[in-house]
């Protein structure tokens, strides 16, 4: 439960291969449940955070590779690579279409990314759904999501230097790139 109450860093549910981990799916909701919450205290003014739409490759991860691989032209016994390009991954674009429809009873069409990212803001009152608990999180000290996050920051700026001034809203550690961070 200790590593749910920070960011950490991305491993393997980083690539666009993650959905074939089936601990991908019950995480989901989770990573949506953290969104909403730094989207209300970023609301509230008590966090910034970068909401624009945007996918980046980070030179450290082994795992990001910058490659987009076409296995279109692979056959299914075959030992063959496929042919690879650096790019972004379809699918993790802004106006990138999601293959859900009924997800809403007056759903017209496809929702992109991007539409669905804003009909998650938890300021919506069209939003079939709510969470019991945004802040409340059972295994981070003191129940609270934002506690820990204080905590790691104190701890983390405890050796003098980098300490964000007091007048300052704390910078969330997160950047919307397409769901893929």
């Amino acid at each position: 439960l200790e590593e749910i109450c920070h960011m950490g860093s991305p491993g393997e549910m980083f690539t666009s291969a993650a959905p074939q981990d089936p601990t991908f799916w019950p995480l989901h909701g989770n990573a949506e449940r953290f969104v909403q919450y730094l989207r209300i205290l970023k609301a509230e003014g008590n966090i910034t955070m970068d909401e624009t739409w945007g996918y980046y490759h980070m030179d450290n991860i082994p795992s990001d590779d910058h490659l987009v691989c076409d296995w279109s032209g692979v056959a299914d016994d075959a030992l063959a690579m496929p042919d690879c390009t650096h790019g972004t991954c379809p699918g993790h674009k802004a106006d990138d279409l999601l293959p859900f429809s009924g997800l809403m009873t007056n759903q017209d069409g496809l929702f992109s990314n991007l539409g669905f990212y804003k009909l998650t803001n938890p300021d919506n009152d069209e939003l079939p759904y709510v969470y019991d608990s945004l802040s409340f999180w059972e295994g981070c000290t003191g129940s609270s999501l934002m506690k820990q996050y204080e905590e790691n920051q104190n701890s983390r700026f405890s050796g003098g230097g980098g300490q964000p001034a007091p007048d300052e809203a704390p910078v969330a550690s997160f950047q919307n790139s397409g769901m893929g961070r």
